[in-house]
């Protein structure tokens, strides 16, 4: 009965695994850029470097990347 969807369903997965590689590069590549510049102000990069923050980043995606700035940036908000 379903046969006619597979085509379709199979397409729309394959663009949804696309562009969730793409969101988790660009989460990895502004994390990466933002613990270049953590370390060029002479700040401490917590927990592990910023390499494998990058690199957890790129695995992980934007949930890591939510808790790197939590953990960096969060302290700076504290009054």
């Amino acid at each position: 009965m379903w046969e006619h969807l597979n085509g379709e369903i199979q397409t729309i997965q394959f663009i949804l695994l696309i562009l969730n590689a793409i969101l988790h590069i660009i989460f990895s590549g502004a994390v990466a850029k933002d613990c270049g510049r953590l370390a060029k102000d002479q700040h401490n990069i917590c927990l592990v470097s910023g390499t494998t923050w990058a690199m957890a980043t790129l695995v992980g995606g934007p949930l890591v990347a939510v808790g790197y700035w939590f953990i960096h940036h969060m302290r700076g908000l504290k009054s």
